[in-house]
């Protein structure tokens, strides 16, 4: 209820610039750490009972400046309201383009002579825990040329619009009963998604009466947030351990995301207690046993040991 109100305040009686599509958004320029230049802008929109809040960051001083998506989400972490009169908080992920989590954005604001205003604001390292204080604000009242426009997430849809099939051929010999490539096609309420959609080569060919003896596409929750994702499987390493490629669903951003590091894990098991996830790799008389875990939504490699085999 606090969330709603609290953004119902914002997108109303907050200063605002009009974007070429005549919707409200929220911006300012500041400083991290009294030198870092960055910029800020966010817009809100109702989501069913609730409202939404994203936009983006950027750094203009970067090596290779670009917008990175920001979207409001207090995760697992309490909304502690302020005990002062009119003053309120938000809570802003810095999602990178691989779905990586690499800062929490705080700000607190409040009602000044009839107008909300930023009072303070921190931008927190998801992993090191270090806290930089933006200072020297400076309110944007247009509309930044870097600012791509209105972030999907107010209109994409979710999880359960998502639909996927697959199709195995021989691409030198259609004729062939040995098959080494797989198309993979994402659909959308029913479109193709033709950036998600993807062609790869088998590790090792199939036949059709191998093909029906596997499981190709299997949704199933492999970060351990409770929401399916998606594993393709894509044959076998040199010595038969099983290879897949991997898709993460992000309810926050409503994208999905492929897990690039996956395609470094063989033989996978899951372990929902522990939310970990071990390979087992072959080389020779050796097993190669890697544990990973999700951290700020990347897959990342906690352990590795190595087994020689009798």
């Amino acid at each position: 209820m606090m969330k709603t109100i609290l953004s119902l305040l914002l997108m109303i009686c907050a200063t605002s610039m009009q974007a070429q599509d005549d919707n409200e958004y929220y911006g300012f320029k500041a400083k991290l750490n009294g030198k870092i230049a960055v910029e800020l802008i966010y817009h809100n929109e109702p989501n069913g009972s609730d409202w939404t809040s994203a936009g983006y960051i950027y750094y203009p001083n970067a090596k290779t400046p670009a917008p990175i998506l920001i979207v409001e989400d207090w995760g697992k972490e309490k909304h502690v309201v302020p005990k002062e009169d009119n003053v309120f908080k938000t809570r802003f992920v810095e999602f990178q383009p691989d779905g990586e989590i690499t800062g929490i954005i705080y700000i607190k604001f409040a009602e000044v002579e009839g107008d909300y205003q930023v009072l303070e604001a921190q931008w927190k390292n998801p992993t090191t825990g270090r806290v930089m204080k933006f200072s020297d604000f400076e309110e944007l009242r247009q509309k930044p040329a870097w600012y791509p426009g209105q972030p999907a997430v107010f209109s994409a849809p979710k999880r359960d619009a998502w639909t996927f099939t697959y199709s195995l051929y021989n691409e030198n010999n259609e004729d062939s009963e040995w098959m080494n490539k797989i198309r993979v096609n994402f659909h959308v309420n029913g479109q193709e998604d033709s950036k998600l959609s993807f062609v790869d080569d088998l590790n090792g060919a199939v036949n059709s009466e191998m093909e029906e003896k596997l499981d190709w596409i299997e949704e199933r929750d492999i970060n351990f947030d409770g929401i399916p994702d998606l594993l393709i499987y894509v044959g076998v390493s040199r010595l038969a351990q099983t290879l897949y490629r991997a898709f993460v669903w992000n309810p926050v951003t409503r994208q999905f995301y492929e897990v690039e590091e996956f395609q470094m894990i063989e033989e996978p098991t899951f372990d929902k207690k522990q939310e970990t996830i071990t390979s087992y790799a072959r080389d020779g008389q050796a097993m190669y046993i890697s544990t990973y875990k999700w951290k700020n939504g990347k897959l990342k490699m906690i352990s590795e040991e190595k087994e020689v085999q009798p």
